[in-house]
Parts: structure tokens; sequence; C-alpha cells
């Protein structure tokens, strides 16, 4: 078989290659590999929109997320943070109190309630959270999601969303409202976008943490998993959860618990044992959803789903780190890297779905992160979509809202308070995020629109330069591009056995290995593996160890430092 490709525009000479995914769930998945093309794509053409049907409703079939149709469906898009629960950080509030007059700190969505019922009552503290959830997210939110080719939404809510009068008692707990919910999935589902319902906050707080809805000052004051009541509450609301929405095709799936280790903690037989509870409230009125488990935080924190009985469910994992700076890309996509390989070595069997992620305001990082899940089949929704903080250019969101204005619960006025809320709205000149000249919306709308490769034949190939159609060779201690069309030796390709999505590259001479960032010959326990990302020309390499693309110098050495495809090696290949 011979495919070539002939080398236009501004990429420089490369190694092309041929290749395919790794692991059986990569081979299932059909991982995503994003399509080419340099620059800010602000005016690309948006994606066609339909609104979500029947035979849309989805379920898992083995590691594939398929609609009625038999369709496979890869999710993508964004969590829809500080709706319906505020995290001060990201949200129009400012922390304040207590007071002499009130002894409530307000520091999350319970507590602010709870100082909006002192000052202004139940009913007006209700119309004020209407208030702000109508300006927080509006049509226009609906729109440029859509606009960004995002066909899925995750939705943090807590008990208190569609349980308002628990907020003062939970003896009042049960007299259930889901029309916050339902007003969500129906205008998501008009422009062809599912919703994860995800409940971020538990009765009681599974996890202590702001985003939880009230906030515990440690690890030991959570005792959700151990308090039979909160896990009741809990269990109660998924079953009626269940029970209204199993019929919705626009919902994807029902995320039990956010982050449930306690403080951020691990996971464990403990937390299983209250998931197991939370699953069979959901089955009992509902079996065609996909019920998402959550880890803190990686695969080893999450049983086999057997083992539990649990049935067409998907696995979820977040992925935050502190390597937020320029100039720590490396680091960053190897903290990546780490992550996919401790999840896809578990097999679970089940899709997996990264729920939270940022990148923080580095391009590369955003682009190599995107491109990663898209090849590795992981479904993905990144956080968030839109913030108002103390950072004006933060890539927390897709667009931003300057901390100003930001809400004291303790002294503002009723009429002050919803004025501040009118200024959280999107408008037109609301800030995009710009991150070196490309903003955070042209770069997730590239990978949101990207399309699938099918994976190739495991087999031996022969490689050639895309750029010159000349082979490549063995020459001393590094693979070179060859003089001329006829000194080319056969590369082999071989799977790598830990099904991680990469791959080891072999020729005449020895297998690819990298020291520093140049690429040189080695022995089979010195080979390096490398992520295959498909091009319209060919194909190219990132390296697991640089995190970098393979390029060529000058002189047709190989060396794994490409900061982008302007100046990666392409390969075509010929067996």
């Amino acid at each position: 078989m011979n495919m070539r490709y002939p080398f236009q525009g501004g990429i420089r000479s490369v190694l092309a290659v041929a290749m395919g995914f790794v692991m059986a769930f990569c081979l299932a998945a059909c991982g995503n590999l994003r399509s080419q093309g340099g620059g800010d794509d602000e005016n690309k053409e948006d994606p066609v929109v339909r609104a979500l049907e029947s035979d849309d409703l989805l379920s898992a079939d083995g590691a594939l997320v398929k609609n009625r149709k038999g369709e496979e469906v890869m999710l993508r898009g964004v969590n829809a943070g500080g709706l319906f629960v505020t995290e001060n950080w990201m949200n129009g509030f400012a922390s304040s109190g207590p007071t002499a007059e009130i002894d409530i700190r307000a520091r999350d969505f319970w507590s602010i309630s709870r100082v909006f019922i002192e000052r202004f009552g139940l009913e007006e503290t209700e119309k004020l959270w209407a208030a702000y959830q109508e300006n927080w997210w509006s049509e226009v939110d609906f729109e440029n999601c859509a606009a960004m080719g995002m066909n899925c939404i995750r939705l943090p809510f807590t008990y208190m969303t569609v349980d308002f009068d628990a907020v003062e008692s939970y003896d009042n707990a049960g007299d259930y409202d889901f029309t916050p919910l339902d007003n969500f999935v129906e205008k998501a589902a008009s422009y062809g976008i599912y919703t994860i319902l995800d409940l971020h906050g538990a009765y009681g707080s599974q996890n202590g943490q702001d985003h939880s809805g009230q906030t515990f000052d440690s690890a030991w004051e959570v005792d959700f998993y151990k308090n039979s009541r909160m896990i009741g509450l809990t269990a109660d609301l998924w079953r009626a959860l269940a029970d209204h929405y199993k019929d919705n095709p626009a919902v994807a799936g029902y995320d039990l618990l956010n982050e449930p280790g306690e403080k951020a903690g691990l996971t464990s037989e403990t937390h299983f044992e209250v998931f197991d509870v939370l699953y069979d409230a959901v089955r009992e009125k509902d079996k065609s959803h996909m019920v998402i488990f959550e880890a803190c935080w990686d695969g080893k924190d999450l049983p086999r789903p057997e083992e539990y009985g649990w049935e067409n469910c998907m696995y979820s994992f977040h992925h935050y780190t502190s390597l937020a700076e320029g100039g720590q890309f490396t680091e960053h996509g190897q903290s990546w890297n780490q992550k996919i390989e401790g999840v896809t070595s578990q097999n679970f069997g089940v899709p997996i779905h990264m729920g939270e992620f940022n990148n923080y305001n580095d391009p590369e990082q955003w682009t190599y992160v995107l491109d990663l899940l898209n090849r590795e089949g992981w479904h993905w929704n990144s956080w968030t979509y839109k913030i108002n903080n103390t950072w004006d250019n933060s890539a927390w969101g897709i667009y931003t809202i300057p901390a100003v204005n930001k809400v004291n619960p303790h002294t503002d006025s009723y009429e002050t308070i919803v004025k501040k809320f009118e200024g959280l709205k999107t408008t037109e000149d609301i800030h995009k995020v710009d991150l070196d000249g490309r903003t955070l919306e042209s770069i997730m709308k590239e990978y949101l629109t990207a399309p699938t490769q099918v994976p190739l034949e495991a087999r031996g190939y022969i490689f050639f330069d895309a750029a010159t159609n000349f082979p490549f060779y063995a020459n001393g201690g590094a693979p070179i591009l060859a003089p001329d069309r006829n000194a080319g030796q056969q590369i082999t390709v071989s799977y790598h056995s830990a099904g991680d999505g990469t791959v080891y590259l072999g020729m005449a001479g020895g297998y690819f290995s990298v020291s520093g960032r140049d690429v040189r010959l080695g022995e089979k326990n010195t080979a390096a593996r490398f992520y295959p990302v498909q091009t319209e020309y060919g194909y190219t390499f990132i390296s697991y160890v640089t995190c970098r693309y393979l390029r060529l110098d000058g002189q047709g050495k190989l060396h794994a430092d490409g900061a982008s495809l302007d100046d990666c090696a392409i390969f075509t290949y010929e067996w």
C-alpha cells in the first residue's frame, strides 16, 4: 500500500508515519484527532445545529457511548460552573461577615442563602437567586456553546437547586422543584446539546468544599459517608431525578457525586458503598441512562464496575495541576500522560470522561491536552464556561468578566444586589480570554469539532519524508533522512503493551529513544513512546517524554522538540 500526500503550505520538511492506537479501549473508541490548519480560526463556519430527539438517548456499549440508532457519540463541551453552585473566587460574590446582626460568614451557596434569608426572607431570596441565574446563563450562552461545536454541557447543581426549603432545615427536605434543571436541559437540547446532571452538592456535603455548596474547615467534619440520613436524602433525590428524566434523551447521564473525597481526599471502599446505594436508587426508576462515577483522583481510586454489578455506566476523572505558568509545558504534559496511563491501564471497559480540567493561560498546554484527550477517545468537559474573578484575562473561563461590583451579601441592599447581578450577563463586548494572539474560544472550537481517525493496521512500514519523498535509514546512532530514494530501510511499529495510546518506533539498528530532545537508536529497553497524530499531509508523532513533536533539522536528523505542526516532521508510508 502506498499513501503519499503532496507537501503544501508552511509546514517544514518533516517525517511521516502511519500508525494506529494501542490499547483496546482506544481502538474501540476511535480516538478523535484534530483537524489541521494554523492560526486563529474565529471565522470558521459554525457547526450545524439539530435539536435532540428520542433516538438521541445515550447509553454505554462497552467502552463506547452510542445513541439508539447505534451511532457512536463523543461528548465534548464545558461545565456550566457558577450557575447553580457559587464559588466566590469565580462568581459575583465577595466573602463577607459575620456581622453583629448576622453571625454567618458568607462563603458558599448555603451561607450566602442563609444571609439573604435573614435579611430579606425566604421568598425574596428565591427571587434573588432566580435573578442571578437568569443573568449568569441566558440564551446567548447556549448560542455560544453551539457555535463552538459543543454537544455536551456538564451542569453542576446541589440539592438546594431543586429543594431550596432544605436550606433552612433538612426537616423540610423532599419538596422538589425540578424547574431550574428542566429549563436548562430543554434549552440545551434545542441547540443539539446534551446535559450531564452533576450533583455537585449532596445533602450534608459529600466533600466539605465550597463547590459542594457548604464549606467545612476540615475533613473530619465531613460525615456524609457514615450519615445514614444524609445518604438517604441524597438517594431519595436521585430516585426522584431518575424518575423525572427517565425518558428524556437530552440528559446524557447522571453524575452521582462530584469529587467525593473528603476535602479532596482519596476515594475507597467506604465511598464505593455509598455510590452503590445511589446507583441502586437511580436504577429503581431508570435503566436507560448512563450513571457516572467519579474518582478522587486516579484510576486506582475506582473499583471495577463488575465488582458492584454496575452496568451502563461511565467513569469520570478530574485533572488540575499547579503547573500554570509558561515554561512548564513539558511537566504539565507529563502529568497528563501519567493521568491517562494510570486510568487506561485499569482497563475498566467503560466510557472514560474527563469531567473537569483546566490548562491555564498557556495555549500550548491547551492544544496539547485537547489533542491528547481526543486521540485517546476520552469524553470531556472543561472547567469552565465563564468566570467573574480578580484575574481579568484568566483562562479558567472561555469568557471572563472583570471582578468589579461583587456582591457583599451582608451589606448590599436588595436593589444593589439585583443591579450587580445584571452586570454578570454575557454580552457582545464580554471579554474573550486571549492566549498569545488566539482566543480560548477559537482553540476550543478547533478541538470540539475535530474529526475521528480510523486506526491503521499494525505492521511494518517504510516511512518517507512528506516534503522530499525520501525514506529514512539508520546512520550510526541516529535515524536520519536518506540521501536518495533507494537508501531507505523498513521501520517496524510495535504496540506498547500498557495500552496507554502510545507506540514504540523501531528501525533497522534499534528502537527510537529520546535523550534530552535528540532522537537516537537504542536497545529495546530504552525505547521511547510516542503519540501518533494525523495531519492532512500524513502522520507525525509527539514524544511521550518531551510532549513535543518530532522535528527534522537541516542535516535530516530527528529531534523531539517541535513546538507545533509548523515545524514538525510529517511521515507518509508504504509497505
